[in-house]
């Protein structure tokens, strides 16, 4: 008896102690939440958006490499014909008697064979241009091509092969060795191909 007097003295003290009311979460998102999710959402966009950014550009290089592939077949394929007196590119012809040159070979293929004309540089949108070297410091080499020659040195030489930038004025009336390399996205060389013409 005397346990109940004296607990029911304590709640007239202090009369809100004996039921605590606690709060209701009504399950809604407080402020905290609605702007993690607003991050979050930004976080999930910007990672989208490079995604499809990096797509891009992987597609650019593939389309840089693929134009290299095209200038090698086409000179693959025609290295055996352009002997032959009824070769229908004559500035590109190997001859014995008439000195042929790379730079009216090359202004005939732009001109006359529709493969390669076609051809731009997925970066800018423009025609391919043949560079003296890829530059990572230059960023008009990106998307272009680098043609070399490959001069054999004499045997037992340190150095096998002596490669150079095949340029306008070299003769092509002989089979030439050449590599074909182009320019990536950031202006780094990928090699292509070695072959003969």
């Amino acid at each position: 008896m005397t346990d109940h007097v004296h607990h029911s003295e304590k709640e007239a003290e202090h009369p809100g102690s004996a039921l605590v009311e606690s709060k209701v979460n009504s399950g809604l998102p407080n402020l905290f939440d609605i702007l993690f999710l607003i991050f979050l959402a930004g976080m999930l966009v910007m990672v989208t958006w490079v995604g499809v950014l990096s797509h891009e550009e992987g597609i650019k290089n593939e389309v840089t490499k693929q134009n290299g592939e095209a200038w090698v077949k086409w000179m693959k394929e025609n290295s055996e014909a352009r002997t032959k007196d009824e070769f229908e590119f004559q500035a590109c012809s190997a001859s014995t008697t008439e000195r042929k040159r790379w730079g009216d070979c090359f202004n005939a293929l732009l001109e006359s064979e529709k493969k390669l004309k076609s051809l731009t540089n997925p970066f800018t949108k423009e025609p391919l241009k043949f560079l003296a070297q890829c530059d990572p410091k230059d960023s008009k080499t990106v998307g272009e091509i680098f043609l070399e020659k490959l001069v054999p040195t004499p045997p037992g030489s340190a150095i096998p092969l002596v490669a150079s930038q095949l340029v306008d004025t070299d003769p092509i009336d002989t089979k030439l060795a050449l590599r074909l390399t182009v320019c990536d996205k950031g202006g780094y060389a990928i090699r292509v191909e070695e072959f003969e013409f």
